[in-house]
C-alpha cells in the first residue's frame, strides 16, 4: 500500500513537469533555440574607428570645409579582411558627425576574388538588409545595425562591402584604416547593377584616401564594425586602440599569428586613430582626423565590441608631443606624465570591470621624426625634454603592477641609437612600415590571448622575410667599427666610418633605456654581444604572469557575460535552454522511478 501511494504521487509530480515543460513551447523542449542549438555568439571580426571627415578651414579661409564627396548615382565598395570566422554577418553603418541625414539605397557584401582593387566573385553577391528592406536612412549623430544575413567566413578571409547612393552624399563619418574603398564615378548605375561592378575595369574609378605625405591612409565612409556569428566555445574579440604609430596592418600580422596557430576564433580589431590622444580632443587644422580622446571613445570603440575579452593600447605621445608642436601648442591642453598616468589607470578600472584583460606598449622610439604644417618645416621635432616625459610614461608601463601586461617596444630601436626606429621599420622616423608592422606584431605574445606559443608562427615566418636583416647589418658593422678601432688605433680619425653616437642620457633617464642595449653617453653600443632575433618573438620580452586570483580579469575562465547570444525574432537566450537542461534531467529521472516502481506494483499485485 505504500508503494501504491508513493507511485501515485511520483505520478502527479511527473505529469506537472512535463506538463510545465510543454508549456514552454515545443521547439524550445526539443530543439532549444536557434542559437542555443550551436552554442555560439556574436564577436567582432573587423572595425575602424570612425572621425569627423570634415576639415574647417577657417582660420585660413573663413568659411570654408574640406570633405570628400560621393556624387550621385555612385557606388563605394570597401575591400577589408574579417579576421575571425563565422557563419553570419551584422553591419555596423554610423553618421555620427553628420548634420545631416544620408540614405544609402542598396548595400551588398560578396567575396574578394584578389585579382585587383574592387573585384568580387560572381555569384556571391549577399543583400544586405535593414529591417527587412534594401533602403536605409541614417538620421544625423545616429549608428543602425543591419539585420544578421547568413554569409559564411573564414578567418582572413578577403569580402567586399558594396553601397549605392542614389543622392549626392557628403562623407562625414570615416575610419582612416583596416581597408581600402573604392569609387565608381560618372556611371548611370542602377542600385540593382551597382554590386556587381568590378572596379578595375572602369576608367573612373578611384580610391578614397588622404596622404601626409609620408602616409597614406585610406578613407572608409560610413562602416565601423563587423560582427560574425561563431560557435566556438573560446570564440571571442581582442581590441587594438591607439595613435597613428598603431594605424597599420600590425592586428592583422598579429592576427595572421593566431589562425597558424590553429586560433580561428578570435577577432582581431584594430581602432586607432591618427594623432590621437588619450586625453583631449584633437586640435588645430586637421584636429578632426585625430578623433576624439581615447578615453571618451573608450566605450564605443573596445567595451562595447562583441565578445571582447583583450585589449591592446598605445597612447600617450601625441598628449606631451603636440604641447611643444608650433602650430598646435596654443589649443592643446598640459598634461604631465602623471595626468596621462591617470588615464591609464582609468582605462585599467574600465577593462577590469568588464572583465577584460588590458596591456600596454611602451613608447616605441621616435628620433628623427620631423612634423611639417602648411609646407613649413620643424613644426614638431624630437627633443631630449620630450623623451624625458616619454621615459616616465614607458617606465609606468615596465612597472605598473595595475595592468595585466606590456609589449616592449625598445626592440624597433635602431642599435646605434636607441631613441630611434631602425631605418627598414618607419619612413619618416615615427610611422611603421609594413616591415615594422610586422616586427612589433612579434613582439606581441600570443600567450597574452591564451595561445599557444609553440603552435603560433611569428608574423615574419608567415611573411617569408626578416624584418631585423637590416638591424643584423647594423650591429655587425658596428661591431666591426670596434673591432677595426681596437686593433688600429691611430687610424680612428681618418678611415672610420662616420657613424651618429647616441645623445647623453640624462641621469633620470638611465632607467628607462632598453635593457638590450650597452649604450654609454659618450660611447656607441658596440659591444660584440649584441644579438638580434632573425624570426620570432625577440628573447628580451617578458610575459607578465596574470594573477588568477583577481576577480575582475576575466582570467578565471569564462562569465555569462562574455556570452552574447544572438537575438533574432523569437529566438531566445541561453539562460532559458540551462534551465531547461535542469527540468529535463528532473523528469528523465522522475520518470525512471515511475518505470520501476511500475514494475514493483505489478510484482506486488501478482503476488
Amino acid at each position: 500500500m505504500r508503494n501504491v501511494k508513493l507511485f501515485n504521487c511520483l505520478k502527479s509530480a511527473v505529469t506537472v513537469i512535463l506538463a510545465f515543460c510543454l508549456a514552454l513551447s515545443p521547439s524550445a523542449l526539443f530543439f532549444g533555440t536557434k542559437a542555443d542549438a550551436a552554442y555560439g555568439k556574436w564577436i567582432s571580426t573587423w572595425a575602424t574607428s570612425l572621425v569627423n571627415g570634415s576639415i574647417e578651414l577657417g582660420g585660413i579661409i573663413p568659411g570654408a570645409a574640406v570633405q570628400d564627396v560621393i556624387p550621385s548615382k555612385s557606388t563605394i565598395r570597401t575591400e577589408l579582411s574579417v579576421t575571425a570566422g563565422g557563419s553570419m554577418l551584422k553591419f555596423k553603418l554610423s553618421n555620427q558627425f553628420g548634420k545631416a541625414a544620408i540614405t544609402i539605397n542598396e548595400a551588398s557584401v560578396a567575396r574578394t576574388d584578389g585579382a585587383g582593387k574592387a573585384m568580387i566573385v560572381d555569384g556571391t553577391q549577399t543583400p544586405i538588409t535593414f529591417d527587412g528592406k534594401t533602403e536605409v536612412t541614417i538620421p544625423a549623430g545616429e549608428i543602425i545595425w543591419s539585420d544578421a544575413i547568413e554569409f559564411k567566413t573564414a578567418a582572413l578571409e578577403k569580402i567586399s562591402i558594396s553601397m549605392h547612393f542614389r543622392n549626392l552624399t557628403y562623407i562625414t563619418s570615416t575610419g582612416l584604416s583596416n581597408g581600402r574603398t573604392f569609387m565608381s564615378t560618372g556611371l548611370l548605375l542602377s542600385s540593382g547593377k551597382a554590386s556587381k561592378v568590378n572596379y578595375t575595369s572602369l576608367p573612373t574609378s578611384n580610391e578614397i584616401n588622404i596622404s601626409s605625405g609620408t602616409v597614406t591612409y585610406h578613407t572608409i565612409p560610413f562602416l565601423s564594425c563587423i560582427n560574425t556569428f561563431n560557435t566556438s566555445d573560446g570564440a571571442c574579440s581582442a581590441v587594438f586602440i591607439g595613435d597613428s604609430t598603431l594605424v597599420n596592418d600590425t592586428y592583422l600580422h598579429y592576427a595572421k599569428r593566431l589562425v597558424s596557430g590553429g586560433e580561428k576564433d578570435i577577432g582581431v580589431v584594430n581602432e586607432a586613430v591618427i594623432g590621437n590622444k588619450l586625453l583631449s580632443d584633437g586640435t588645430g587644422l586637421i584636429g578632426n582626423l585625430c578623433g576624439k580622446a581615447m578615453i571618451d571613445r573608450f566605450s564605443r570603440d573596445v567595451l562595447e565590441q562583441a565578445g571582447v575579452k583583450y585589449c591592446f593600447v598605445k597612447i600617450g605621445l601625441n598628449d606631451i608631443a603636440h604641447q611643444y608642436s608650433k602650430s598646435l601648442s596654443p589649443s592643446t591642453p598640459k598634461y604631465s606624465p602623471q595626468d596621462i598616468i591617470s588615464g591609464y589607470k582609468a582605462l585599467v578600472r574600465m577593462c577590469h570591470n568588464k572583465g577584460i584583460k588590458i596591456y600596454f606598449f611602451t613608447k616605441s622610439p621616435w628620433k628623427g621624426y620631423e612634423r611639417e604644417f602648411l609646407g613649413q618645416s620643424g613644426d614638431l621635432t624630437w627633443s631630449e625634454e620630450i623623451q624625458k616625459l616619454c621615459d616616465e610614461l614607458t617606465n609606468w608601463v615596465k612597472t605598473n603592477s595595475e595592468a595585466d601586461g606590456f609589449i616592449d617596444c625598445a626592440d624597433l630601436a635602431d642599435p646605434s641609437n636607441p631613441y630611434a626606429l631602425c631605418p627598414s621599420f618607419t619612413p619618416d622616423g615615427a610611422h611603421l612600415t609594413e616591415i615594422g608592422s610586422i616586427a612589433l606584431a612579434d613582439l606581441i605574445p600570443v600567450e597574452y590571448v591564451g595561445a599557444d606559443k609553440t603552435k603560433c608562427k611569428t608574423a615574419a615566418s608567415i611573411a617569408g622575410i626578416d624584418p631585423y636583416k637590416e638591424k643584423k647589418q647594423i650591429v655587425a658593422k658596428m661591431n666591426a667599427n670596434k673591432a677595426n678601432n681596437s686593433t688600429k688605433p691611430s687610424e680612428n680619425v681618418t678611415k672610420a666610418p662616420v657613424t651618429e653616437a647616441p645623445a647623453a642620457a640624462p641621469a633620470t633617464e638611465a632607467p628607462t633605456l632598453p635593457e638590450q642595449v650597452t649604450s654609454t653617453p659618450t660611447e656607441p653600443a658596440t659591444s660584440p654581444d649584441i644579438t638580434v632575433s632573425a624570426y620570432g618573438e625577440p628573447t628580451t620580452v617578458t610575459v607578465k604572469p596574470i594573477d588568477g586570483n583577481k576577480t575582475n580579469n576575466g582570467s578565471n575562465g569564462k562569465k555569462d557575460s562574455d556570452y552574447n547570444v544572438i537575438d533574432i525574432g523569437s529566438i531566445g537566450t541561453g539562460g532559458g535552454s540551462i534551465v531547461f537542461i535542469l527540468i529535463l534531467i528532473t523528469a528523465i529521472v522522475a520518470s525512471g522511478i515511475v518505470v520501476v516502481l511500475t514494475a514493483n506494483k505489478k510484482r506486488e499485485e501478482e503476488i
